[in-house]
Formats: C-alpha cells, sequence, structure tokens
C-alpha cells in the first residue's frame, strides 16, 4: 500500500480520475452543458437550479463551491457555460477558477454565442481540443500523501463494531492520505491533532481538516469534493443511491444484515476488524482506475447546500 498509480499533473498535482467537467453557471444554462455531455462519455457534468435569485451569504457559497468544482484534482478541464444576464457572473466565477490553477479552464456564454446551438458548437469544439491534449495521458507510481480524502458518515450507532472503523481510519492516516470530515462525522479523538476548520466547499489544504456540513449526505459529499477530496469513503448503516460526478464515492457497510441484504450497492464491509485489510485493498484498486459501486451504476448526484434565502 506504500504507493499508488495516479495521474500525474504538470503543475505537480495528482488525480486518481481524468474528467473533463461542464459546469452550467446557472440553471438556464442546463441543457447546454447536459446535451454535449450526452453525447461525450469523457465528459462529466452538474444539473442544478441555481445562480439567479440567491443573495448574502448563500451566493457567496455558491461561487465558492463552484469555483472549487471546476479545479477538482480529478479535473483534466473545465469549462463554465452561462447564459449571460445571470445573478452569479459567470465572468467572475470563471476568473476564480482560473486563477487557482494552470489546467485548462474556459468560458462559453449562450448569449454571446448567439444562441444555445452556437453555444453547444463551442463546448463540441473545446472537448475535441482536450480529448486530444489528454489522451497520452497514463498512471505512474505516486504515494498516498498526495492524496485528500473525503469521509462520510451515516449514524455511528448503526456500526457494528466502532473499533472497525477506527482501525480503517487510523491505517488511511498511517498512509499519509490528508483527510476532510464533516462536523459531527467523527469522534474528533481520531483525527490526532486539533484539525483545521473550513468552511463548506473551502479548498482544504491541512492534513486534517473539519469542514461544515450539508442539510443531507449528497450536499455533504458535493462540499467535500469542492474541498479538495481525490475520493470518498462512506461508512453507511443503510443502503443508499447517490454517488459523485467527479470523484469515486467508496462506500462500505458498517451493519453485517445491510451488507448481506444490499450488496450491489456496496464496495464492500466494514463489519469487524477482519475486514479492514480488504477494505483497504479495494480502496487501492478504485483509487487505481477500477470503478466503485456508486460509478458502476452510473450515480453521478449533486446538491448544493443553501444556506440563505433565496428569491
Amino acid at each position: 500500500m506504500q504507493s499508488v498509480r495516479v495521474f500525474q499533473r504538470d503543475d505537480g498535482s495528482v488525480a486518481v480520475r481524468n474528467h473533463l467537467f461542464l459546469l452550467p453557471a446557472v440553471v438556464c444554462a442546463n441543457q447546454v452543458a447536459m446535451d454535449v455531455a450526452r453525447r461525450n462519455p469523457s465528459c462529466k457534468y452538474i444539473e442544478h437550479q441555481h445562480g439567479c435569485a440567491q443573495i448574502g451569504a448563500d451566493l457567496v457559497q455558491t461561487q465558492r463551491v463552484f469555483a472549487n468544482l471546476a479545479v477538482s484534482p480529478n479535473v483534466f478541464a473545465s469549462l463554465f457555460v452561462g447564459l449571460g444576464c445571470e445573478g452569479i457572473r459567470t465572468g467572475d466565477l470563471f476568473e476564480m477558477a482560473r486563477s487557482r490553477t494552470r489546467r485548462p479552464v474556459e468560458l462559453v456564454m449562450i448569449q454571446g454565442s448567439g444562441g444555445t446551438l452556437a453555444a453547444q458548437a463551442k463546448v463540441e469544439a473545446w472537448v475535441r481540443e482536450q480529448e486530444a491534449a489528454m489522451a497520452s495521458l497514463t498512471r505512474s507510481d505516486g504515494s498516498w500523501d498526495q492524496l485528500t480524502v473525503g469521509l462520510l458518515f451515516d449514524d455511528p450507532s448503526g456500526s457494528s463494531s466502532p473499533s472497525a472503523v477506527s482501525e480503517f481510519l487510523q491505517r488511511m492516516l498511517a498512509l499519509g492520505v490528508r483527510v476532510v470530515v464533516p462536523e459531527g462525522g467523527l469522534v474528533m479523538s481520531e483525527l490526532g491533532d486539533a484539525p483545521t476548520r473550513i468552511a463548506h466547499g473551502e479548498q482544504a489544504t491541512a492534513k486534517v481538516s473539519v469542514m461544515t456540513g450539508g442539510s443531507n449526505l449528497l450536499e455533504t459529499a458535493t462540499g467535500l469534493t469542492a474541498a479538495g477530496a481525490h475520493f470518498i469513503v462512506h461508512f453507511a448503516n443503510q443502503p443508499h443511491a447517490f454517488g459523485n460526478p467527479l470523484v469515486p464515492l467508496i462506500r462500505f457497510a458498517v451493519a453485517e444484515t445491510v451488507y448481506a441484504t444490499f450488496q450491489d450497492d456496496f464496495d464492500g464491509r466494514i463489519v469487524d476488524t477482519g475486514d479492514v485489510e480488504q477494505a483497504l485493498v479495494r480502496v487501492r484498486e478504485i483509487v487505481e482506475g477500477g470503478l466503485a459501486a456508486a460509478e458502476e451504476l452510473g450515480l453521478d448526484d449533486f446538491a448544493l447546500y443553501r444556506i440563505g434565502p433565496t428569491v
């Protein structure tokens, strides 16, 4: 487990997936991103209802999450799609993201392009260009301390053996990975030194970061991705049917009856300490390119945490 096969970026960062990301900055731009992504399997996209009629802290948070998703480590290149009259100011998002990475970031505005079909043509041309640029990329040996893992938890009381989850986490930390965990998702004693606290979707740079969670697990997964997670590990005591478009979401059952009934929805189990070694092997397989169960099921889900009024 000491080394791991990853994609090395020109800027010195690493990735466990290579995606072209089409990010509609406003609900009115969803269709352009969706249509192009559905025609091009190399692309990922999100569909949402935001970008207009948000104010104050909520608008700031939406901008932060969108800009940070665009520079997720698993994104080879990203493209913002705007309409031209949205409240979120797509041009500002574009500049915010571009200032944080040397990877390609582009902007297409529907009104400025002459309409929906003209905008789609521009996005299609960009996709062809980026596909050619990343065609020769291959994995090479990297180290675990170059990676960030996001952690998700169901109710810890549902675990058959909290000590098994604890041992798994200690083994992951020993590999050197950076950790982002939502508030309340983990007993602080498990994290060692005092963690750094960050806002929802804020980029995490410390060894251990505690992030403000969302109102549900899917929103929290989006925030962990924006924070810079390369992959997410979810300890679940019930079946779930969500994934993430940009990072592999690796789900382990922590209750034997749940795993026995819903095996197709899980990547394995961590019910007792004897399961830990196999779980670590499964994590490595997925990080190195094997498909997580959520990926095999095509679960590319997105939900944005909202904290203020929508008008």
